[in-house]
């Protein structure tokens, strides 16, 4: 028996899905404000939407650098993360 031939349009599929964790979980509100502009941008007139892009842009930075700061303040000793028991 032959292997059954690989579907192109799941994998295209499964990878633009990846694509979009990926960007939700790094970049989500640059993500969140690129998608609002593409699907509204027609029927809502805004008069810059660079501004709106540059603050999201803002936001992720931040965000990005919030979650790197709390990473190295994270004790890396597991002894000191498991529940002391009451004595």
């Amino acid at each position: 028996m032959h292997r059954p031939r690989p579907n192109w349009l799941a994998e295209s599929a499964a990878l633009g899905d990846q694509l979009a964790d990926w960007l939700l979980r790094h970049c989500p509100f640059s993500t969140l404000a690129l998608l609002t502009l593409v699907v509204l941008g027609s029927a809502l007139q805004i008069a810059q939407p660079l501004v709106l892009v540059m603050v999201a842009v803002i936001g992720d930075v931040s965000l990005s650098l919030v979650r790197r700061v709390r990473r190295a303040r994270r004790p890396a000793d597991p002894k000191r993360l498991a529940p002391r028991a009451p004595a």
